[in-house]
């Protein structure tokens, strides 16, 4: 079936990529491919909006729809298509069109390095009513000056300044000999001012009125010069030269550049008048990335102006990658341009290639190099394969974002863990293993992290091979490597990651320890900041590497007098065991209880979110050792008493997770030694989650929810699926864990003591009141306010059907509601408003999940339903008719049997 259906999906895609290939031909559309490949046009829609579902397909909502391929249309008109669905075939055309980059976008790094660059130049020439002066400060060759007419541009683009007014350029260094030349130039002089001025001069300042005036190498402005502009900056007003008398004024935005350190080259009085100084870094601070952008630009801008395909060697390309350039860009396009002027010199002028060698740059890169390869051997890299290293998504910042996807769409941290490990695999398969992508082979990064791995490896219990060192040693390379693109991307993501890492950390707490532990090595020996997210995807790489079933939520210590005492248990029993399942704290013989229990509480503030906790003490009293604990979440066991024998048997007892009392039971049987057990379970309260209609809308539901209840609330909202509650009811771990405040959903589950509150109540507000009673002993009474009126705000049915389905609600309700008014005039029913606003909620729904594939398949005795209910399928299938035939879509009876219990509970 799922093999037919397949190759019925690849049918019909080859028929709309013909339609594509063929000029956007109007074949590709349900009428026309039915009638090819003699299909029914329902099916064939269904196949079509399956695809366009896949992001395979756009969709031109004509008459009739039309679809075209988006592999191909992208490749034909060089474009990336941000949307798969248009209104009309002029939208659609429009959106072929290639868009020429304007102002900020033109500049690379914009995203990147320098998006806080561009954020502070954006908001500074915005600022009302003239926006703000501001100093560019940077290194020779940086771009100030490419900045500053970026910044005229982006004001011409967002008419924050007339079309028709200026960007006039001073560079203050050519008037370095000449100062009052710079001030007639800049304020303009009378005729007769001095000699030569044989005519009135407006100036600068006057010339650039609404517009931009650019001072470059502002540190060669002399004093009095400085004095003046500061006046005009305060009042608008000047004088010019030669005219003492007469104020004039003028409205423009400043903007000044230097290479010197502003504070030791410009007056304190002119610089306290610049509130915005913004730096702009130099080449080395912007990443390999955005220097392989700027090689690739300035030599596609060379093909350009000589009218030839460009070939530079692979020596050339890592030379010109890994040079420093004193210069900057400056100096990187001199280089570039200097080798093509080099190459072009010997070339075959007759030939529409150029290739450019290590012995046509400039002569300050070429360095004496050992072992360089012969002509013949070096690879050649056109400018167009350059583009493709230019736009490829970098491998860890992919990975970094699908962890976040895996995090936010967990349902468990089972589940979590295999999607995690998949995308860490994947990742570094792409960096390691793949022989397309050759990796630098650092012995030195290699030896650390597997001396670390040595060193905590026997500590902690978890083992290790040569190939997982290479993987962690890879994923530090390839960090430092991106350094600055992860340093942009955690800025966007910080909140994000913090709550991966709190997740990671209360999920799998050792893993956590050994990662930290880890991180503070490297920092020392590499001199290296690691931030969160690698903190993350270590703990969860180390996760892969114990290869054993977590036992986090039990733990188990040793605490002995002594030098090793311990530690040598604990390593012999793990050992004995194949497990890490004890931590051990050697205690010198002096210390006394209230120091060991001192130290202890210490130790288990680091571990979060454990549930039982077995201490296994060589002397002292138990009673004295448990009421010191500052345990509050966990039921605590103690032994004392304890040897290598004794700590195996209580190991072996915590892998089979035979129960606490048990295990300490059968182990004094056969030792002297004396337990207590205190007990406590502070279960997490919960609303739960669980609707009919599915997983999918129990998680729609989830999510208004969330944003509904007041914030840090001790309040979780979880999901469950309907048939599985229906079937377990309360006999499941997860109500002996958690504390069900109360479920909410479409359909009625009837769990015994627990509240259930349906989803039309809350639409029609009818449980308003009663919301206070279930939460009174949760929330304050402002905390009930802001929650009720949320509920109120968010639980609109027009805002509940705009979250809970893609399709759109209006025409989706309007058909649900028809039917439904259709099937109570078949059935002879009235529904409450309650049932008709939860069966609006509920096939809304429903029919989304059978336009998206997705239909529900087990309903509880669907053959005795389907064989007793017959009538009342042929009403709904009646009373639904026009729904299914305006969706291409056909409701099953297990979908029938939940709109029946619907109006069974009327």
């Amino acid at each position: 079936m799922e093999k037919g259906l397949m190759v019925m999906l690849e049918k019909v895609r080859q028929q709309v990529l013909m339609a594509t290939t063929r000029e956007l031909a109007e074949t590709g559309n349900a009428v026309a491919i039915s009638e090819a490949l003699h299909l029914s046009r329902n099916m064939v829609s269904q196949y079509l909006n399956q695809l366009w579902n896949e992001g395979k397909l756009v969709k031109i909502n004509t008459r009739p729809v039309l679809f075209y391929d988006v592999q191909t249309l992208e490749k034909l008109f060089s474009i990336h298509l941000k949307e798969k669905e248009f209104t009309s075939k002029k939208e659609f055309v429009k959106a072929l069109q290639p868009q020429e980059a304007k102002d900020f976008e033109k500049l690379i790094g914009a995203q990147e390095s320098l998006a806080n660059v561009v954020n502070q130049c954006k908001a500074t020439i915005s600022y009302p009513p003239n926006g703000l002066p501001l100093l560019l400060y940077g290194p020779t060759g940086t771009g100030k000056s490419f900045m500053a007419q970026l910044m005229y541009e982006y004001a011409l683009n967002h008419q924050l300044i007339e079309a028709d007014k200026k960007f006039l350029i001073v560079n203050c260094s050519e008037y370095a000999n000449n100062p009052e030349l710079l001030t007639a130039n800049l304020f303009g002089h009378k005729k007769g001012a001095f000699t030569g001025a044989d005519k009135d001069n407006p100036g600068l300042i006057k010339l650039a009125e609404g517009g931009v005036l650019f001072l470059d190498e502002v540190h060669c402005l002399p004093p009095e010069c400085q004095e003046k502009l500061f006046l005009f900056m305060d009042k608008g007003i000047y004088h010019m030269v030669g005219d003492n008398e007469k104020w004039y004024q003028s409205s423009l935005r400043l903007i000044f550049a230097t290479t010197e350190k502003p504070e030791e080259v410009l007056l304190k009085t002119l610089l306290r008048r610049i509130p915005m100084i913004i730096t702009i870094p130099s080449l080395e601070e912007r990443g390999t990335h955005e220097r392989l952008q700027l090689i690739h630009s300035i030599f596609a801008a060379e093909e350009t102006r000589i009218h030839k395909s460009i070939y530079l060697s692979t020596l050339v390309y890592q030379t010109l990658l890994s040079t420093t350039f004193n210069a900057n860009i400056g100096e990187l396009k001199n280089a570039i341009q200097a080798s093509c002027v080099n190459a072009l010199f010997h070339a075959d002028p007759n030939k529409d290639r150029l290739e450019i060698r290590a012995y046509n740059l400039p002569e300050t890169l070429k360095e004496p190099k050992m072992n360089v390869p012969s002509m013949t051997e070096q690879k050649l890299i056109s400018v167009h394969e350059l583009a493709k290293f230019v736009s490829h998504e970098r491998a860890i910042l992919k990975c970094n974002e699908e962890l976040l996807k895996a995090y936010d769409a967990r349902e468990n941290s089972d589940l979590f863990l295999k999607t995690a490990c998949q995308s860490i695999d994947e990742y570094q398969e792409t960096i390691v293993f793949q022989k397309k992508k050759t990796i630098r082979k650092n012995e030195y990064l290699q030896g650390i992290v597997s001396n670390i791995f040595d060193m905590l490896s026997s500590r902690y219990g978890f083992k290790f091979v040569n190939n997982d060192v290479i993987a962690i040693a890879s994923y530090i390379d390839d960090y430092s490597r991106n350094l600055l693109e992860m340093n942009n991307w955690l800025e966007q993501e910080k909140k994000h990651v913090k709550q991966l890492l709190s997740y990671i950390k209360s999920e799998w707490h050792r893993e956590y320890a050994i990662a930290q532990e880890i991180v503070e090595n490297l920092t020392v020996n590499l001199d290296m900041e690691f931030d969160a997210m690698f903190t993350s995807v270590l703990a969860l790489n180390l996760k892969k590497l114990n290869r054993i079933t977590d036992l986090n939520k039990r733990i188990g210590i040793i605490i002995a007098h002594g030098f090793s005492t311990a530690s040598s248990m604990a390593d012999a029993a793990n050992k004995l065991l194949g497990r890490y399942v004890f931590d051990a704290m050697d205690m010198p013989l002096q210390l006394s209880s209230t120091q060991i229990i001192e130290q202890l509480n210490r130790y288990l503030a680091k571990i979060p979110q454990y549930e039982e906790l077995f201490l296994l003490v060589d002397m002292g009293s138990l009673e004295e050792i448990y009421k010191g604990l500052e345990v509050s979440n966990a039921s605590i066991g103690i032994m004392n008493n304890v040897t290598t024998r004794l700590a195996l048997e209580i190991g072996q007892g915590i892998i089979s997770n035979t129960p606490m009392k048990e295990i300490f039971e059968t182990a004094v049987d056969y030792s002297s030694a004396n337990y207590h057990i205190v007990e406590h379970k502070n279960r997490e309260k919960v609303i739960l989650c669980s609707c009919a209609s599915g997983m999918g809308t129990a998680e729609k539901l989830k999510k208004i929810l969330v944003d509904s209840l007041p914030c840090d609330l001790p309040i979780h909202v979880y999901t469950y699926d309907y048939n599985t509650l229906l079937e377990k009811q309360l006999h499941d771990a997860f109500f002996e864990n958690y504390e069900v405040i109360c479920i909410v959903g479409t359909l009625n589950p009837n769990i015994p003591d627990i509240r259930f509150i349906p989803i039309e109540d809350l639409i029609i507000n009818d449980t308003l009141d009663e919301l206070h009673d279930y939460f009174k002993d949760y929330i304050s009474d402002s905390e009930m306010k802001t929650f009720q009126q949320n509920i109120l705000k968010n639980f609109s049915l027009s805002n509940i059907m705009n979250n809970l389905t893609i399709l759109n609600p209006s025409k989706l309700l309007e058909h649900v509601a028809d039917a439904i008014d259709k099937l109570q005039n078949d059935l002879q029913v009235r529904l409450t408003n309650n049932t008709c606003v939860g069966l609006y909620v509920h096939v809304c729904c429903l029919i989304e999940r059978l336009v998206t594939r997705k239909s529900i398949e087990t309903y509880t005795n669907v053959e005795d339903f389907a064989e007793k209910e017959i009538a009342f399928i042929k009403s709904v299938k009646k009373a639904f008719s026009v729904v299914e035939n305006y969706y291409s879509v056909e409701i099953p009876v297990e979908e029938i049997g939940y709109i029946f219990d619907y109006v069974k509970n009327n």
